[in-house]
């Protein structure tokens, strides 16, 4: 490996190392606070952040992020149950990475893809919460007043970071050819 790509990966992480910062400390007071009262938002700039590394590199390097960076959300604030969010930040990257094809990244797939990892974390991570009595709220309660507000937030902001991540961690055609071999 390169200096050039170490100093790549080494940003990277650096890059969602702020991302958990501001997604656990800012994001939450940007918040207006008669949303707060009802609603529960928690943009997942992490997440996004591991999909978009799984659609445009690799989803095996995904899915080391989405580990890593959900042990340390879990470590961080769930000591309840450790490795829920592990599970399911590392199943959502990978499965992103699944979804994808080479020729057919467009913006519309991508947003596609990122929905649909934000819907399998969010389920997943409510039906291990629900299967060992960790909550026992209804889905449709905790869809509507959880799940849904953050999507949308999250995918707001999957948006706005599509140019600068697709800019940033695709690789030109010819390296990705050599590594799908």
């Amino acid at each position: 490996m390169s200096n050039a790509s170490t100093l790549k990966w080494v940003l990277l992480t650096l890059t969602l190392l702020v991302f958990f910062l501001l997604e656990s400390s800012l994001l939450p007071w940007i918040t207006p606070l008669e949303w707060r009262s009802e609603l529960s938002i928690y943009p997942k700039l992490v997440l996004i952040s591991a999909v978009y590394i799984s659609v445009f590199t690799n989803r095996h390097i995904g899915l080391a992020y989405g580990l890593a960076f959900g042990l340390l959300q879990d470590v961080q604030f769930y000591g309840h149950m450790i490795g829920v969010n592990a599970f399911a930040y590392g199943l959502a990257a990978y499965v992103a990475g699944l979804l994808i094809r080479p020729n057919l990244v467009s913006l519309f797939s991508v947003f596609l893809i990122q929905l649909s990892a934000l819907l399998l974390y969010e389920t997943s991570t409510y039906a291990i919460y629900r299967l060992f009595s960790v909550t026992d709220s209804d889905f449709g309660w905790t869809f509507i007043h959880g799940m849904l507000p953050s999507i949308l937030i999250s995918l707001f902001l999957a948006l706005a970071l599509y140019i600068p991540a697709r800019k940033w961690l695709e690789a030109p055609r010819s390296e990705r050819d050599s590594d799908e071999e």
